[in-house]
């Protein structure tokens, strides 16, 4: 295999044109790598990240290997910038894949796969949900944008309103106007708008009351306290409407971090707590328990640990078995309340990185060098 270089544009032009097909490809390759992760005995075989702190710029090292390829992904998180300057890149991002014998077969510029397959990884489970008419939308970044872009392209026909909830309003706005500006993306009957903060103490509630509608709800928001609220979730009003959600929480990946309130974990974990007729077995999904125990701020603030997590590599078996043990497990990822949270593996940047070089040898996108 020849050395392939795939740029940001390269990437970006391989990831807006995917035919269905190739989306089913990838979707397929992404699961059967956490399969294996999390049933073949590979998580054994995957390094720990690394993370570098130097002044205010975090360097992420996630290095991991697969049967077939071994590779490592920087990453440069870097802080806001100030509001009154220009606004830069928070996240810089480069991945270098090598072949089972370590010889390279590719770098590729990898903030855009790392959204990419972070949001293709919620979609694992969004995909089994029997209802999706009414979206909701944290963040106004890369991973909000692949989110909303996945969720359309997956059950467009079905989705009928989406709301974007951002701390700034103009960016959310920003969010909406390019999508709405791409060819197909959105299709005509879909409400894509912005939530209106309103103004005094009234925000908070109207937000509320937009979540309790929902039937999906997606947060990419790194936050150090909680976005989604649990009166949100429980007591009378929620109950009134329907406890049924699929929550992804994809954004915070510190123990000081959090997007869920660990107070609505707390009650989706216990079998015998007030959401126990919607969450199967007490179990909160998760990309890594190994990760989640290490960086899910909130989980960890709920006192959950592995024997709360179920790792979503797991549900292909699980689902295939037919046991008996798993009633109900099909009608909780169906219809019931469930939570996942993923901080990031790095078998799934090989898994998505590879398949991209794949596809690009295909398409005739990158730069290549024979000889390396």
């Amino acid at each position: 295999m020849p050395f392939t270089i795939l740029s940001n544009n390269d990437i970006k032009s391989l990831l807006t044109s995917l035919s269905p097909s190739d989306l089913s490809s990838l979707t397929t390759t992404l699961q059967n790598s956490l399969t294996q992760y999390s049933c073949a005995s590979e998580s054994q075989y995957q390094p720990h990240r690394s993370v570098v702190k130097r002044d205010d710029q975090t360097t992420l090292f996630m290095p991991a290997t697969t049967p077939s390829f071994t590779g490592v992904k920087i990453v440069g998180i870097s802080p806001p910038a100030p509001a009154s300057s220009a606004p830069k890149p928070g996240l810089q991002a480069t991945l270098t894949i090598c072949d089972a014998a370590g010889q390279a077969v590719g770098v590729l510029n990898a903030a855009e796969i790392t959204a990419f397959r972070t949001a293709l990884g919620s979609m694992l489970l969004y995909t089994s949900r029997a209802r999706t008419e009414n979206v909701v939308v944290f963040g106004a970044g890369a991973q909000a944008h692949w989110h909303i872009r996945l969720a359309l392209l997956l059950r467009g026909d079905e989705i009928r309103r989406i709301v974007v909830v951002n701390r700034s309003r103009v960016r959310a706005e920003e969010l909406v106007e390019e999508l709405r500006g791409m060819d197909g993306v959105v299709p005509p009957h879909v409400r894509l708008e912005v939530f209106d903060q309103g103004e005094g103490g009234a925000g908070e509630e109207a937000l509320g009351d937009v979540v309790a509608d929902a039937d999906v709800v997606f947060t990419g928001v790194p936050s150090t306290s909680p976005v989604l609220k649990k009166e949100w979730f429980v007591g009378g009003k929620a109950r009134a409407r329907g406890t049924g959600k699929y929550v992804a929480a994809i954004g915070s990946y510190r123990l000081d971090m959090q997007e869920i309130d660990p107070g609505l974990l707390e009650i989706v974990a216990d079998p015998e707590g007030e959401m126990r007729e919607q969450v199967w077995d007490g179990k909160v999904v998760v990309d890594s328990a190994e990760g989640c125990l290490v960086e899910a701020g909130e989980l960890v603030k709920a006192g959950i640990g592995k024997e709360g997590m179920l790792e979503v590599g797991r549900l292909a078996v699980m689902r295939e078995s037919g046991s008996t043990a798993l009633e109900g497990l099909e009608k909780w990822l169906r219809d019931g309340f469930v939570v996942y949270k993923s901080v990031g593996v790095g078998v799934m940047d090989i898994a998505i990185g590879s398949k991209l070089l794949e596809l690009a040898g295909e398409k005739g996108l990158g730069a290549r060098v024979e000889d390396f």
